[in-house]
C-alpha cells in the first residue's frame, strides 16, 4: 500500500528538504577544500579525518545533524498535515482502514527521511575521495582529531576498515532521519498545526537535549540523537545507550501510530 502514499508525495517539500542538506554539506566541504588549498602537505589527511561527520573544527556539522530532525520530516510530515487538512486520510480510512493507512504514512516518511539524510552524507564522504588520497586513519598522525573509544563507536573499526565504519555510520544516521519523520508522521495524528507536525522531530531532539543535561546518566554516555548520529562526537558514547534510545523511540512511535490510526478510525466510522 505504501506506493499509493509514494506517488502523492509532492516534489517541492522533497527538493527543500534536500536542497537545504546539501547547501550545509556543501558549505562544509567549501570550507574544507580551501582549508586544504592552503596546506603545503595533506599527506595525514583522508576523507575518513575530513568528512562532514568527522570534522570536529567547524559548526557546521553541528547545524547539520541539529536540523537533521526538522529537514528529515518536512516531505512525509506534510503530506500527512495536508491530508488531515482536506480530510482525504477520512477517505482513505473508510476504505482501507485506520491501521494500513497509519502504517502507510509511517513507512513513506521513514524511508524518505533516511534517503534524504543517507544521500546527503554519502555525496558528502564520497566527495571528499576527489580532494584527498584513501588513506587509512592513523592514531599517532590524526591524534588532533582525537578518534578514541569514549566519542566514536566502534573505534577499532575506524582504524582498521575506516570505509565500513564511515557507511556504518552513515547507515546510523540514516535510521535515526527516519525514526525523526516517523515521529513527525506519528504525532500528526494528535497535532493540527502543520508547522508544529514538521517540528515535532526538532523538538523530540531538544527535549532530549534538555534531559541529557539535567538528568545526567552515569559516565555522562550522551543519549542525544545529534551526537551519535555522527560518526565521531564531541560527547561520550556507549553503544548500549544508543541502542536503548533507538528501541524506546521507535517503540514509542509504533504506539502513537497505532493509537493515532485507531482513534481517526474511530471518528471516521461514527
Amino acid at each position: 500500500m505504501s506506493h499509493l502514499f509514494f506517488r502523492r508525495i509532492e516534489r517541492r517539500p522533497v527538493l527543500l528538504s534536500f536542497s537545504l542538506l546539501m547547501l550545509i554539506s556543501l558549505i562544509q566541504f567549501g570550507q574544507s577544500a580551501l582549508q586544504i588549498a592552503k596546506r603545503s602537505s595533506v599527506f595525514h589527511d583522508s576523507p575518513y579525518t575530513m568528512w562532514l561527520s568527522m570534522d570536529q573544527f567547524s559548526f557546521i556539522p553541528i547545524l547539520f545533524f541539529l536540523l537533521v530532525p526538522l529537514l528529515a520530516a518536512i516531505p512525509g510530515a506534510t503530506l500527512i498535515a495536508k491530508d488531515r487538512q482536506t480530510r482525504f486520510t477520512q477517505q482513505l480510512i473508510l476504505r482501507r482502514g485506520g491501521m494500513r493507512v497509519a502504517w502507510g504514512y509511517l513507512v513513506t516518511s521513514f524511508v524518505l527521511g533516511a534517503a534524504l539524510v543517507g544521500g546527503t552524507l554519502l555525496i558528502n564522504f564520497f566527495g571528499f575521495f576527489l580532494l584527498l588520497p584513501n588513506l587509512k586513519p592513523d592514531f599517532f598522525l590524526n591524534l588532533n582529531i582525537a578518534v578514541m573509544s569514549q566519542d566514536t563507536l566502534w573505534v577499532g573499526l575506524y582504524y582498521t576498515h575506516p570505509l565500513w565504519h564511515a557507511l556504518a555510520s552513515i547507515l546510523l544516521a540514516a535510521t535515526w532521519s527516519g525514526l525523526f519523520a516517523s515521529f513527525a508522521t506519528a504525532m500528526a495524528w494528535f497535532l493540527k498545526n502543520r508547522f508544529l507536525t514538521v517540528a515535532a522531530g526538532l523538538l523530540l531532539q531538544i527535549g532530549l537535549m534538555a534531559a541529557n543535561l539535567l538528568l545526567p546518566l552515569p559516565a555522562h554516555a550522551s543519549f542525544v540523537p545529534s551526537d551519535f548520529m555522527r560518526e565521531s562526537a564531541g560527547a561520550t558514547l556507549s553503544g548500549s545507550v544508543v541502542a536503548s534510545v533507538t528501541a524506546i523511540v521507535a517503540l514509542a512511535i509504533a504506539a502513537l501510530t497505532m493509537i493515532g490510526g485507531r482513534v481517526r478510525a474511530y471518528e471516521s466510522n461514527r
